[in-house]
């Protein structure tokens, strides 16, 4: 029996390291503390910067709600909205009655029109609306900055 082992072929490790940076290449460095350090403060500023701005574009111009209604007759109600915005904006909201099937049956677009001033200004006003039937609920539905 022959106990001989075969030989291990021949390492790697035992070439000398200038050839094998010739042929692949120096180690290439890893990065200092200083540029990790900058990297990262550049990364966090942008994200500042991106969040900020995207809360920036989802900031309305105004705000809308239901005060209150009152439904005066089956032909008829009225609906307190309020409405918050900046003054030199012109802003048109829908107002609408409702049944109990939740179909409209009353219909309005009101405009609240550009004033002088600064910062925002609260509107609470009544509307009068004519319904085709007996309504149950009434309010604003939607708003927009008129052009």
């Amino acid at each position: 029996m022959n106990t001989q082992q075969p030989a291990p072929p021949p390492s790697t490790d035992d070439a000398p390291p200038s050839s094998v940076a010739n042929r692949y290449g120096a180690p290439k460095r890893g990065l200092t503390r200083r540029r990790k350090i900058v990297m990262i403060s550049v990364a966090l500023v942008l994200a500042i910067i991106a969040a900020g701005v995207v809360a920036w574009w989802n900031v309305k111009p105004y705000s809308s709600k239901d005060v209150a209604f009152d439904i005066t007759s089956n032909t008829s109600a009225n609906v307190t909205i309020q409405l918050e915005k900046k003054p030199r904006d012109t802003v048109s909201c829908n107002v609408r009655v409702m049944n109990e099937s939740y179909a409209v049956v009353g219909w309005k677009t009101v405009t609240f029109g550009a004033t002088e001033g600064t910062g925002r200004e609260t509107i609470i006003k009544d509307f009068d609306l004519r319904t085709e039937s007996l309504g149950v609920t009434g309010g604003v539905t939607t708003c927009w900055v008129a052009g």
